[in-house]
């Protein structure tokens, strides 16, 4: 046992800055969590590239040693370096992912139709500042601008600021209430209103 702990720390300590990225990027980002084998594979790619990154960071302060010397070089600095790159890294992939940064390049080029979330979550960040109606399975109808959504179509619950039930020609109101949160498995589909600055 002894012999398996010490092959394996080692091992453990060197993708510890892959994991780290990709545990930061899954507690930030709305995408939806591989499985372990994936994460594994990320965690490697991700080791890869701040590897890369520390070893730069290496030869940059090597270089500047020559002039000015701010201490020695350990496996303990490069270890922090690596952390502090892995958790940039994480925040960095989740900013991208959730500004479809990526995605939006890739669809100009031509190489994508996708975005970077699904299609659920990618109508509700492109429109954040419209107001939407939800229209229920039983007919009726409920306008107002949505604070939080559903992370997926199938299951959670919106809520909705300003709910106002349309009914007919008539926009009814809810006096005194200013939130109001509707179970997703109630809607059956989604409609976003024109921006009210072109109304």
């Amino acid at each position: 046992m002894g012999e398996i702990a010490g092959t394996l720390m080692p091992l453990l300590q060197a993708l510890l800055p892959g994991f780290l990225a990709t545990v930061v990027f899954y507690w930030l980002a709305d995408a939806k969590k591989p499985t372990q084998f994936e994460q594994v594979i990320q965690a490697l790619i991700c080791t890869g590239l701040i590897r890369f990154v520390v070893d730069g960071i290496y030869f940059l302060a090597t270089w500047l040693g020559q002039f000015h010397s701010l201490g020695e070089w350990t496996e303990n600095i490069a270890m922090a370096w690596a952390l502090l790159l892995a958790v940039v890294f994480g925040l960095g992939l989740a900013f991208l992912s959730q500004h479809d940064i990526f995605y939006t390049l890739a669809r100009k080029c031509g190489l994508t139709s996708r975005a970077s979330v699904g299609e659920w979550r990618y109508a509700f960040l492109k429109f954040p500042d419209r107001g939407i109606v939800l229209n229920f399975k039983d007919g009726r109808r409920l306008m107002g601008y949505p604070l939080a959504w559903p992370a997926e179509p199938e299951g959670g619950h919106f809520v909705m600021e300003f709910p106002t039930w349309l009914v007919g020609d008539d926009a009814v109101p809810q006096d005194g209430v200013t939130y109001l949160m509707v179970a997703n498995s109630d809607v059956h589909w989604v409609e976003f209103l024109e921006p009210q600055g072109n109304v």
